[in-house]
C-alpha cells in the first residue's frame, strides 16, 4: 500500500566487539567505535540498540545496565563531558537483565540520538560484574513513506 508509514534499518555499527568487565555501579565507555548519524547512519535519527553479555553470578532480576551517550563536536570541535557514575550525560535507555548466567542479548530503542556521540554503559545497581567480552553495536533506524 503506497503512502503508509514503514520501518526503514541501516547497517549495523559495532560500539564494542570485546568489553572490559563492568563492576556493580561502576561506568564502561563503549570505545570501538564514536557513532556519527550522518557517516554512520544514513542520517537516520533513531538507534536500536543490542547489548550482549553475560554474569559469572546471576544479577538481580530486572536490575539494569544503562545506556548513555556523550555528544561529541558540540560546539565545533568541543565535546561534552565523559559522564561519572554520579553525574550522566545524555541517558538513552536500559537493558533490563534476567537473573541468569548464560548469555543475554537485550534490545533498546533509542530516539533522538545525538548527531555524534561515545556510547557507555552503566552497571546500574545489578549486584553483579558484567563479564568482560561483552558487545554493543546500533543499528540506524527511522520511518519512511512506502512508495
Amino acid at each position: 500500500m503506497s503512502g503508509e508509514r514503514i520501518l526503514v534499518k541501516g547497517t549495523a555499527i559495532t560500539l564494542e566487539a570485546n568489553g572490559a568487565s563492568i563492576a556493580n555501579n561502576a561506568l564502561a565507555q563503549a570505545d570501538d567505535a564514536t557513532y556519527d548519524i550522518a557517516s554512520n547512519g544514513n542520517s537516520y535519527p533513531d538507534g536500536e540498540f543490542v547489548l550482549t553479555g553475560t554474569f559469572a553470578t546471576a544479577p538481580t532480576e530486572g536490575a539494569v545496565l544503562a545506556l548513555y551517550a556523550r555528544p561529541m563536536d558540540v560546539d565545533g570541535t568541543a565535546d561534552t563531558e565523559a559522564p561519572e557514575t554520579t553525574r550522566p550525560t545524555v541517558y538513552i535507555g536500559s537493558f533490563l537483565v534476567n537473573n541468569v548466567t548464560s548469555a543475554q542479548t537485550i534490545v533498546l530503542r533509542g530516539r533522538d540520538l545525538p548527531f555524534k556521540a561515545n556510547y557507555y554503559i552503566h552497571n546500574s545497581g545489578t549486584g553483579q560484574s558484567l563479564s568482560a567480552g561483552w558487545t554493543l553495536k546500533v543499528t540506524p533506524i527511522t520511518d519512511s513513506l512506502a512508495a
